[in-house]
């Protein structure tokens, strides 16, 4: 059973998640459902897509009672889903705490932190997605919107960005590929992903978090969800490989070198994300020539069976 906690306790907890690697874990949202025992007179046992190392819902204040306050259900396990068995539903709605406090239906990689009065955004993150992809539906309520969001930052500054605001109803699975737009060839610290049934949210702060607005009932409905890094290439899974590159910075010659061998190929990007170069690997060391690389940082991707292992930034002196 899980144990009711007080409000602040319960808030400080929400969203909170370590990631070891760089990925989106689960995201056809089909492995991290759990069942609750719901200790709280009055309301009913539920499931909650319980990830602990990325993204969390909302739905942790469900069981507040009496002082604590009263929250409604905003996230479930949608068995209509594009593939698979589940898709996340997540549905706006009020709560009360002292007065009515709307609760965009949301999910994603947030800190809220009600001592400090502070929301920490962003999960652990170094490598550079060109897109944000997935499956959805949106039932708005009286002229409200949904948003799906993700930017990612270095040392708190936004490095890139996308972001898709959905105005109308769409009753059928329908496909999004959010771009993500970079302003400097920084390699990331960390990303943020935010899922909102209702899009007039800001989670810089808790008296902005108090604030947002939206319509109760407005439903978004996500599947499938990916980072892409090149037409065709797709990263759903963690990459664990450590890998190194050395010199680097580098002149005119590069050494890979990977923990176990490969049998793929090795991409190169500038930081606008454009392919530069393309060489076959099939082992666990290559040498790379750089010579027709301009000046600049770049990345690597290695690649095996059309995955992505893992990536690397360097840069060309």
């Amino acid at each position: 059973m899980k144990n009711s906690t007080l409000f602040i306790t319960v808030i400080l907890t929400l969203f909170t998640s370590t990631i070891i690697a760089q990925s989106f874990p689960d995201g056809g949202f089909e492995n991290k459902w759990q069942y609750f025992d719901n200790p709280t007179p009055g309301k009913s046992d539920y499931w909650d897509f319980v990830d602990g190392n990325f993204i969390s819902t909302l739905n942790q204040l469900y069981e507040l009672s009496g002082d604590q306050g009263d929250a409604p259900l905003t996230a479930f396990r949608e068995e209509n889903a594009y593939k698979g068995n589940y898709a996340l539903k997540l549905v706006s709605n009020t709560m009360t705490f002292g007065e009515p406090l709307f609760l965009p239906g949301a999910t994603g990689t947030l800190s809220i932190n009600f001592i400090d009065l502070a929301c920490i955004l962003g999960q652990p993150f170094t490598h550079r997605p060109l897109q944000f992809s997935g499956y959805y539906k949106y039932n708005p309520v009286k002229g409200d919107s949904a948003a799906i969001e993700v930017f990612l930052k270095k040392s708190g500054k936004i490095l890139g960005r996308g972001k898709m605001v959905v105005k109308q109803k769409v009753d059928v699975w329908t496909n999004f590929n959010i771009s993500i737009n970079y302003t400097s060839s920084s390699q990331p610290d960390s990303i943020v992903v935010i899922f909102a049934a209702s899009a007039a949210y800001d989670f810089s702060s808790l008296e902005t978090l108090m604030q947002c607005k939206g319509q109760n009932g407005s439903t978004l409905t996500v599947d499938e969800v990916s980072l892409g890094y090149q037409q065709g290439i797709q990263q759903t899974m963690m990459p664990e490989m450590e890998i190194s590159l050395y010199p680097n910075p580098a002149t005119d010659k590069m050494t890979l070198l990977l923990p176990e061998p490969v049998k793929g190929k090795i991409c190169i990007y500038d930081y606008s994300g454009k392919e530069v170069k393309t060489l076959s690997i099939n082992g666990n060391t290559l040498a790379i020539d750089l010579l027709e690389l301009a000046a600049g940082s770049y990345f690597i991707n290695i690649m095996e069976d059309n995955k992505l292992l893992t990536s690397k930034m360097f840069i060309k002196e």
